[in-house]
């Protein structure tokens, strides 16, 4: 694999590969407390509903700083929103892109 380079607030940030694994996951959860973000993926089992519960085997868990968390966020609402401009609407069951209450995703 090879190492990816990008510029961020004039500085190169250079990405290394070499470790990094791949998970697929079509169920995430986010649990947070003051200090810490933490982001819960993995496959959910229960494909047909017939049963009450819906089983996930979780995969990983991922936790970040608040505001590494807040910096994914942005940039998922910009990459979901490249993405719907070039592919259409995104339909996620009644969720919504945009956060709950006051404010906007902002970094800076």
């Amino acid at each position: 694999m090879t190492d990816m380079k990008a510029e961020q607030g004039g500085k190169t940030v250079v990405f290394r590969d070499q470790n990094m694994r791949t998970s697929y996951a079509n169920v995430a959860n986010v649990a947070a407390t003051q200090e810490e973000f933490a982001l819960l993926i993995g496959i959910g089992r229960s494909w047909h509903g017939k049963t009450k519960d819906f089983e996930v085997d979780l995969n990983d868990r991922i936790i970040m700083t608040p505001p590494t968390a807040k910096r994914l966020a942005a940039m998922l609402v910009n990459a979901i929103a490249q993405h719907e401009a070039r592919y259409g609407q995104i339909e996620a069951g009644g969720q919504t892109v945009q956060p709950q209450g006051e404010g906007t995703i902002t970094t800076g």
